[in-house]
């Protein structure tokens, strides 16, 4: 009798743990068919830290998979809405970054590169990537809040993303005088005409970057000069101004500030 208890404990046992196992299943795949970020499991871990910004302030950085091409600092958009619409702060140019001399970005050989870039005044329109956001916390608040690609929020649903906001509240990065986004303000001076380095090599993803001041001035512009920390990144890319494609890599130790936009498919 005692071994036939025995045996009816074993199977009761393996039968509920099946039922958790199923359960837990059933659960993972709900999560990963419902709105949240495809940001489940963590990527590759990163080889960079925003200590020298955030010091002993609380900060998260974003290492989710916010693409399948690549960690936010590869700065992809793979559509028009990813784009977020946001107004107010004084922000970071780097689109224009890489080759000097006016704004060279030059790797640390720590995962970070030093970008010099171009200080926008206050109240100008400026564009986030919501793939590049790399603040974890303001990160999952913006997807909640937009959807995956950002179609909720501006410009083409009706509702703020808490990036803009927090980006004006001077909140993203703990410790950064303002953070690099895109801006078209220098448009008319600095030409926009993207061009696809498609041979894979490392690039500055400047996108939300932290940057600090530095006082000085471009005399060909007149606006303010900044030093942004851009995460690098190895993929293909698009440099935003038009060069030859042997300019696709810098000599020496500059890369360009670029990001990343995949071929539609059908």
């Amino acid at each position: 009798m005692k071994k036939l208890n025995k045996w009816y404990l074993w199977i009761a046992m393996g039968i509920t743990m099946v039922g958790l196992i199923c359960l837990l299943s059933l659960g993972s795949r709900g999560y990963s068919a419902g709105q949240a970020p495809a940001a489940a499991r963590p990527s590759s871990s990163a080889t960079f830290d925003f200590d020298r910004f955030t010091k002993n302030k609380p900060f998260k950085l974003n290492t989710l998979p916010t693409t399948r091409y690549g960690p936010p600092w590869a700065d992809v958009l793979e559509k028009p809405s990813n784009f977020l619409e946001c107004n107010g702060a004084s922000v970071a140019l780097c689109y224009y970054s890489g080759p000097g001399p006016i704004s060279p970005c030059t790797p640390d050989g720590l995962g970070i590169a030093n970008c010099t870039c171009y200080e926008i005044p206050r109240g100008q329109p400026y564009l986030v990537d919501i793939n590049a956001i790399l603040n974890r916390d303001v990160y999952l608040m913006t997807v909640a809040k937009c959807g995956k690609d950002g179609s909720k929020c501006r410009p083409t649903g009706s509702l703020e993303a808490p990036v803009c906001e927090a980006i004006n509240n001077n909140t993203l990065i703990p410790g950064a005088d303002l953070i690099s986004t895109f801006s078209r303000y220098l448009e008319k001076q600095i030409s926009i005409n993207p061009t696809t380095c498609a041979t894979p090599a490392a690039y500055a993803g400047c996108m939300t970057a932290p940057c600090k001041r530095t006082g000085r001035v471009d005399p060909k512009t007149h606006l303010p000069l900044v030093q942004c920390g851009c995460p690098t990144f190895t993929g293909p890319y698009q440099v935003g101004t038009a060069i030859n494609q042997d300019q696709c890599v810098l000599e020496g130790t500059h890369v360009w500030s670029a990001a990343y936009t995949p071929p539609r498919t059908p």
